[in-house]
This record gives structure tokens, sequence and C-alpha cells, in this order.
């Protein structure tokens, strides 16, 4: 019976994933899963799959005295039937699209076959003191489930042997009968006989990434625009993931000026005034270099704006930065304009194509709507870096 269950929640399982993959594109345009995380489940809607569920017999609905009510009252079937007649129009909602709970770990896997991206290859190591598995050290202390109970009996045992014991003396000679034949011998361990499997904590190597996120916080960037950078990252975010034990992220914030926000600032808060990315790229590189090394962080920076930037920036202080400091630093840096609709892409998207194309470790993306989320996703994971 049980295999038979795992076996239709496995087929259960690949349908939904099925569904998932083939509405995937709308799911990631309408935004639905974004800000479902916190745990490691999150709820995915699905129009066409029905949710396994107990369903009755509507003529088994019970007999004459079941459930609440007064002698003599008339019993009915359908308490919203009363008062209406066979055929008549019902009042009430209807039927909701059902939702179906997911494990990240799964819809990022969906995202990567969907998408067709490759594994991530990790240039980074950070080594961390960790308990090893293998108990190759022998401590006088420790938990009981830890103990060396043979160990012990033979301490025990030897002690009572030195003392003169006569359960000891015994049991030496007991032990030369065969063990079929051994009558139990009490041999009692006192806290000196008895020794503990022990593992020294030692340096492992385990892959770390951290996640600079910055946006252009200027008054032009706000409403529809802010709503695809939150979309964008939740994805991206989650496909980094996928492919690291640790991942760490920094939200940056900018319009003229550059500071360093939560999560939650990051997508609420709006300014007027001018724009200057360069103000970002320097707030960058500055936290790169105080907490996260390259040489023991994997770094992926993801920059949005609307591509309207201060006279010269972009030449003078934008491209040294990233050619200098940032992309030798970094294993992608990525660059969303967002142009909702917007013929001609800004100035800096094309200064930027014009000195650092050549550059694999720049990627630039254009989202004209919602509809370019998924093409823009692909075009910052699929090269694997």
């Amino acid at each position: 019976m049980q295999r038979r269950i795992r076996k239709d929640l496995e087929r259960f399982k690949r349908i939904v994933r099925g569904e998932i993959r083939k509405n995937l594109k709308a799911l990631i345009e309408s935004g639905e899963l974004v800000g479902q995380r916190g745990r490691d489940l999150v709820k995915v809607p699905i129009k066409s799959i029905r949710i396994p569920e107990f369903r009755y017999d509507p003529r088994d609905a019970g007999g004459v005295g079941a459930g609440d009510g007064e002698i003599g009252e008339p019993v009915m079937l359908d308490p919203d039937a009363q008062g209406r007649a066979p055929g008549q129009a019902g009042q009430g909602g209807g039927l909701h699209v059902p939702e179906v709970e997911i494990e990240l770990h799964e819809l990022a896997e969906i995202l990567g076959e969907a998408l067709e991206l490759p594994r991530i290859r990790p240039k980074g190591r950070e080594r961390q003191a960790r308990r090893g598995e293998d108990y190759a050290d022998v401590s006088v202390v420790g938990p009981e489930s830890l103990l060396m109970k043979r160990r012990a009996y033979r301490e025990g045992l030897k002690r009572q042997l030195w003392l003169g014991d006569p359960d000891g003396l015994a049991a030496a000679q007991l032990a030369k009968l065969p063990p079929r034949l051994r009558p139990p011998v009490l041999v009692t361990p006192i806290k000196e006989d008895k020794r503990y499997l022990h593992s020294e904590e030692v340096p492992q190597p385990e892959t770390n990434a951290v996640i600079v996120f910055m946006r252009d916080a200027s008054g032009s960037m706000a409403g529809e625009k802010t709503e695809i950078v939150r979309q964008e990252n939740f994805w991206i975010d989650l496909w980094l993931r996928h492919n690291y034990e640790n991942v760490e992220r920094v939200y940056i914030l900018h319009d003229y000026e550059a500071q360093e926000v939560d999560e939650k600032d990051f997508y609420e808060l709006s300014t007027g005034g001018g724009t200057r990315i360069s103000s970002a790229y320097e707030l960058c590189n500055k936290v790169l270099e105080q907490r996260y090394p390259p040489e023991e962080w994997n770094v992926y920076c993801f920059h949005f704006s609307d591509g309207e930037n201060w006279i010269g920036d972009t030449e003078q202080r934008c491209v040294p930065l990233l050619r200098e400091q940032l992309l030798p630093k970094c294993n992608q840096f990525g660059y969303g304009q967002i142009t909702l609709g917007r013929g001609s892409p800004g100035l800096h998207l094309v200064k930027l194509k014009e000195h650092l194309g050549d550059d694999e470790r720049l990627v630039c993306s254009v989202i004209a709507g919602r509809e370019d989320i998924l093409k823009s996703i692909k075009e910052f994971l699929g090269k694997g870096r």
C-alpha cells in the first residue's frame, strides 16, 4: 500500500512540475511567487490541475438522526437548497484556482530546465571550521551515544582483574569458554574506564557567494519598473542559492548618491532628483573590498536602471570603475536597462557596450516590459559563470 501511495505521489509531482514548466512564463510575468519566501516552500497557482482530495458520495450523506437538529425538524441533504427550487440558480462564490506547494529547490530546477541554464562554475573558496564526520580520535568526555562500549567493558574487566575482584577473575576464566556457553558476568565500568569517539573541527572548503543588487531610485524608476526589478531579482536569487551552499545579499539604492539599505527599503523607497550611477559602483566596490574578498567569495553584481545618467558620468567614472575595479572582482556583472517600450536604449547601455562589450564578465539586458523578464533572466544566468 505504501509503495502505491509513493508511486502516486511521484506521479502527481511529475504532473505538477510539467504544469509549472508549461506556465512558467506566465508565472514569472504575473509575479505571483515573488515575496513568498520565508520557508522552503512556495505556493504556485495552477489552473489546469485538480488537487487530490477525499470526496464523499452525495447519496451517502448521513441518515435520520445524523448531525445537529431538533426532534421533528426536516432532514435535508443540501443545507443551501432550503427554499430553492431544483435547478434554480444559487448564490455565493465559484471555484478558486488551486495552489500547489513546491519546494524552492524544485522550483529552481524547473527554472534551470526551462531556460536550459548551465550549472555555475564557482571560482572562490572560503574555508570554514566544521566538525568532520570521521571519528579519528578518542576523548575521555563525550555524549553517551558515542561511548565505546566494548572498550569500556575491557577496561572495567582489566581493572577488576588487577584489583583481584572475584567477578573479574571469574570473567577471565569464563572468557576461555565458547560464547554460547558463557553465562553473564557483571562488569560495571566506571568513569575512568569510559572512552568516547571524537572528531576534530577541521577547515573544509565551502562555496560561498554574495549578490549585490543595485537599483536606480530616481523618480523615473518607480512603479512598474520597480516591480520588474523585484521579479528579476527573485529568480536570480533563487538560481544562485540553488548553486551555492551559502549566499549573502547586499542592497544598494542610488539617485545622485548611493546608500546601502535592507531588502524592504530597496524596493519601497524612491526619490526625485538626478542620477549618478557611479555612486552605486563606488559603494559596491567599497563593500566588496571590506567584506567580500574575491579570492574567498563568488561575486555577482546586478544593476537596474532606465539608462538616464549624469552627463559624462558613464564614460568618465563608470567605465573605468568597471574595467579596473569591479569586473576583476566579479564572476559576473549584470546590467538591466528597463525601457518600458521606449524605442532607443539609454546612453548608459550604449557606452557600456562600446567600451566594455568584449568583456564576458559584463552582461547587458534590455527589458521593455514584463514579457521580457524571462528572456532577461536567461541572458543574465545563461553563461554559467
